[in-house]
């Protein structure tokens, strides 16, 4: 039976106040809560549609703007706003990256993946994977997201970019296989986040830093995140989520893998979601990552503390 959450609930679980609510409703039908005896109630869409308005509105966009758009624009907001946040996030690169992503830019402008692919590893053969994410990787996202939010660019680029960096990940996995006390590391997303860039752009940092890297890709059960483990005995398993798919679901989903993961697995959760779906667990190995610097500094904590266990 799906679970309906009271106006206050859903108050607190989306950041909204109980007047604004109220208010975004009857002024804008921005959604449509059940009606019951007690008052509204709100499923799990509706907070995730909330979460998303809000997502909008914070970044500088009325209600009156965003209130009648399908999730589906929402989503594509969020997902060019994240990109542009990032930008803030990288440390600025040692020389001008726009020669570098001349090339990619016009064959993802032309949807010539082909291009775009071969540029790319082109790219992998000249830099080191952190030099690659750094320089490469996240300016490209951010610069796709900015030709996006212009107009320039469509989702379709963005999805192409997306394979490029997922064939380039599978490459270098490929290439630069983990030596004798290697670490092993899961990436996902827990279900409903379709983004990827975050776990990608992490998973080319774990294989600079010599890990084995079993990259499952986004929008993952908690019960397949199990099996894997189950089956492949990780160091650690690296989740990604953004605030705005960090609903009531997505809780469950990283509170059974925090209770079932076993007890030598270390969880890191990363994305601006994190800290919500982390809220109240208490589990050893659990690890709220700040950015990509601290991600990077706990890599090498886990590289020194797996090379000191015995082989299996």
């Amino acid at each position: 039976m799906p679970v309906e959450y009271p106006i206050r609930a859903a108050a607190k679980l989306t950041g909204i106040s109980v007047d604004t609510l109220r208010a975004w409703e009857r002024r804008y039908n921005a959604v449509t809560p059940a009606r019951a005896e007690r008052g509204r109630l709100y499923d799990e869409r509706a907070i995730r549609r909330l979460l998303l308005l809000k997502s909008a509105v914070d970044s500088g966009r009325s209600i009156g703007q965003v209130a009648s758009l399908p999730d589906a624009k929402l989503e594509e907001l969020e997902r060019n706003a994240q990109l542009l946040r990032g930008k803030a996030e990288i440390a600025p690169p040692p020389e001008p990256a726009a020669p570098v992503l001349r090339p990619l830019l016009d064959a993802i402008g032309a949807y010539n993946y082909a291009v775009a692919n071969d540029e790319l590893g082109r790219l992998a053969l000249l830099l080191r994977p952190s030099e690659l994410v750094h320089r490469v990787v996240f300016p490209l996202m951010r610069l796709t997201g900015e030709n996006w939010e212009n107009g320039v660019f469509h989702i379709a680029q963005e999805h192409m970019l997306s394979a490029c960096v997922r064939n380039l990940l599978g490459g270098l996995v490929r290439l630069q296989k983990g030596g004798p006390g290697s670490h092993r590391m899961l990436f996902t997303t827990p279900p409903g986040e379709l983004h990827e860039f975050g776990i990608l752009a992490a998973s080319l940092l774990a294989v600079g830093h010599e890990c084995e890297v079993a990259y499952l890709g986004p929008n993952l059960p908690a019960r397949e995140v199990l099996r894997a483990a189950a089956k492949s005995e990780p160091h650690a398993v690296v989740l990604g989520i953004m605030k705005t798919n960090a609903t009531p679901a997505a809780v469950a989903e990283v509170r059974q893998l925090a209770g079932e993961l076993p007890s030598n697995t270390e969880l890191w959760l990363g994305g601006s979601g994190a800290s919500t779906v982390s809220n109240g667990l208490t589990r050893d190995g659990l690890l709220v990552l700040q950015d990509l610097t601290h991600f990077e500094r706990h890599l090498t904590r886990l590289k020194a503390k797996s090379s000191r266990e015995p082989a299996q």
